[in-house]
């Protein structure tokens, strides 16, 4: 039988693990933790996972869910064996709403790592190209022949702005030093 850790899991529901395990937090009876506090999921488990996520993407909260076959614990002060009765219904929307917000905080989290890693890449792809510039540049350098060629290339714009800088003059001593 087939486990998976609590990152897995997120990966596959694209969701995050702080979202995982508030679930199986939920759901004691069904989530055991492991002797080290922490949840493993079988493929059954991973399923009723799935449908959590179902449900709660068409609208329905968290504390409203029961699993079928498990009888599901209270999770916190707010939730109780008798039904919601009028003077309980504001502080029942105000956790409904307290766990949409929780919702939305998790997918802009989300949001914003893939954003801050899509600039990264971009950084990292202006980087290798201005290596490949330089090398291809040092190369000309070196070889008189390859001059013309790179002349016709068209070079980064940080590139071009070293190669057309002096040199630094460097002491006597820093050039000692330095090696």
């Amino acid at each position: 039988m087939e486990m998976y850790k609590t990152k897995e899991v997120a990966e596959l529901l694209s969701v995050s693990q702080t979202t995982i395990k508030r679930w199986a937090a939920m759901f004691p009876n069904v989530f055991p933790k492991d002797r080290f506090g922490h949840y493993i999921f079988s493929q059954q488990e991973v399923s009723q996972l799935k449908s959590i996520k179902t449900r709660i993407d068409q609208g329905e909260t968290l504390d409203r869910i029961t699993l079928t076959g498990h009888k599901q614990q209270p999770a916190g002060p707010l939730q109780s064996t008798r039904p919601v009765q009028a003077e309980d219904k504001p502080m029942h929307e105000v956790w409904s709403r307290i766990t949409q917000i929780e919702h939305s905080l998790d997918q802009k989290a989300d949001e914003v790592v893939s954003v801050q890693l899509l600039r990264q890449r971009e950084e990292l792809e202006d980087l290798r190209q201005m290596i490949q510039q330089l090398a291809l540049s040092i190369e000309t350098i070196q070889q008189p022949g390859l001059q013309a060629a790179a002349a016709h290339e068209e070079l980064h714009p940080v590139a071009a702005a070293k190669l057309k800088a002096p040199p630094k003059k460097r002491s006597l001593l820093r050039t000692l030093f330095s090696l």
